[in-house]
């Protein structure tokens, strides 16, 4: 029998993502959409891409979305999610949040998103959902937090260092990211005028909402390992993180750097053997000696990795890409979806990119 998926927020780019990958997924059927913008209409009014291929869905309200499903993705705001979260899971379904809602303890979300969170009280049920460090909590969750995409690529960047005790005081994490990360509404620096051409910094020196993800999951890392448990107690690392917005639809890399204090002697042979150690078990991680570039995981649910040790600094430099609408969002949700159920890791993932 199929699970039944149900959509929130299926106007937008992580929704259109979700259902292109649920078209070749076998263990799941679509039941329900939802858009307050769309309700009522059919597919083709928002995704032309999609017409003709869900041609039994209309957007809905989200109570009839939530009502109509087994489990619930939500591809909603943040701030606007976490009550969608309570009455899904009031109606006792399972949900796999996008949004930020969920990634942070209720403090630290109040502290960087500005307001108090609206329902603190489910946080202790939710998972944070980077399948790669925390596979096992995963098995039969009932909410899992998606990580954001400039967080996951950061972390990936660097949890085998992390792991191995060779991050250093100093962590700087630069992210070079495409525009639909903003998502779909309308924005004055999105429009192609204005983002064609250029390359700018944003939300740097410590004000990216991604941020204390990374510090938290390294933290987790360096005081257990790969063994993680979501809510245990542990040193928090100091990073400094700064994205860039680059012209670009979608993608992400990330370059990050450290100067770790110890007398293991260091190489690129070395490091590249460690990386690939770490990520030996992960179909979605690919460690490679060449350096990543984001075209060769756009449309893809993988993540290339590479690293570098600078003789001359003593600097580790590591570097990650990863498409931000598949592995950041979509491609990352259904991977833990698929392993909240005991389905094949990889199931209705996309594995290669699409190129040119």
């Amino acid at each position: 029998m199929k699970t039944r998926v149900g959509i929130l927020g299926a106007s937008g780019y992580g929704g259109a993502e979700l259902l292109r990958r649920f078209l070749q997924h076998p263990n799941v059927e679509v039941s329900a959409i939802g858009s307050r913008q769309y309700e009522g209409k059919g597919m083709s009014a928002c995704w032309p891409q999609l017409a003709g291929l869900y041609k039994h869905l209309t957007f809905q309200s989200n109570d009839a979305v939530i009502e109509n499903c087994d489990v619930v993705f939500c591809a909603t705001p943040h701030g606007e999610t976490a009550a969608l979260v309570k009455k899904a899971m009031d109606k006792g379904k399972k949900v796999i949040d996008l949004s930020a809602d969920f990634r942070l303890p209720p403090e630290l979300y109040e502290e960087w998103y500005g307001h108090a969170h609206p329902h603190p009280e489910l946080y202790d049920l939710a998972r944070f959902g980077l399948v790669e460090l925390h596979r096992q909590e995963l098995v039969g969750a009932k909410l899992i937090a998606n990580p954001g995409c400039n967080s996951s690529t950061a972390i990936l960047a660097l949890a085998p260092l992390a792991a191995n005790n060779l991050l250093g005081e100093d962590i700087v994490v630069n992210i070079l990211t495409g525009a639909s990360g903003a998502g779909r509404s309308p924005s004055l620096g999105f429009h192609y005028t204005e983002l064609n051409e250029s390359a700018k910094p944003y939300n740097v020196a410590g004000k990216h909402r991604h941020t204390p993800e990374v510090e938290m999951t390294l933290g987790r890392i360096m005081s257990m390992g790969r063994n993680l448990q979501t809510h245990a107690d542990f040193d928090t690392p100091i990073i400094s993180f700064n994205p860039h917005l680059v012209p670009m639809s979608r993608g992400i890399i990330a370059t990050c750097y450290t100067r770790p204090q110890t007398n293991v002697k260091l190489s690129n042979e070395g490091l590249l053997e460690l990386y690939r150690h770490f990520y030996k078990n992960d179909p979605m991680i690919v460690v490679q000696e060449d350096l990543p570039q984001s075209k060769a995981v756009w449309g893809s649910d993988r993540t290339v990795v590479s690293v570098r040790f600078d003789q001359r600094t003593g600097h580790i430099v590591t570097f990650a890409t990863l498409d931000n609408m598949g592995k950041g969002a979509a491609g990352q949700a259904i991977q833990n979806f698929n392993v909240m159920h005991g389905f094949e890791e990889t199931t209705g993932l996309m594995m290669a990119g699409i190129w040119p």
